[in-house]
């Protein structure tokens, strides 16, 4: 696992500015590969449901960065990282399918009808090492 959420956040920028292809519907793997943590769930909202309560926030202005946020709709959810920029979040397909790219963190609720369930400090077994977490 990366020590550093920067890093994480950091990875995603990479990958977009690669133009990294083939990550259509695979937002789980693909941030859990920025943070280089194991699989473990099969899915963004699976991932969400195991995730211990206190590491779930609900206040997305307090997220830091690499923190990873949580939307329900479609079949899987999805789930993105927060980026350096408030409002910004690394993510797949959006704005683009099938690419890496930055997006506005109400994007999933404004373009797919997902709803936002929180930010987490969790992911897949694993606590982030984030800085600035509100108290």
């Amino acid at each position: 696992m990366r020590k550093n959420a920067k890093f994480a956040a950091k990875q995603m920028q990479r990958w977009h500015e690669q133009g990294r292809i083939g990550v259509k519907g695979y937002c789980l793997k693909t941030c859990r590969e920025a943070w280089k943590i194991p699989a473990r769930y099969p899915s963004a909202i699976v991932a969400w449901n195991n995730t211990p309560k206190k590491h779930k926030h609900k206040d997305w202005k307090c997220a830091p960065i690499g923190a990873v946020h949580y939307y329900r709709g479609g079949r899987y959810g999805h789930i993105v990282i927060q980026s350096e920029l408030k409002n910004k979040v690394w993510g797949t397909d959006l704005p683009r399918v099938d690419r890496v790219g930055l997006h506005h963190r109400r994007l999933p609720v404004n373009k797919w009808r997902y709803k936002y369930l929180g930010w987490a400090s969790w992911l897949n077994g694993y606590e982030l090492p984030l800085k600035d977490m509100p108290k």
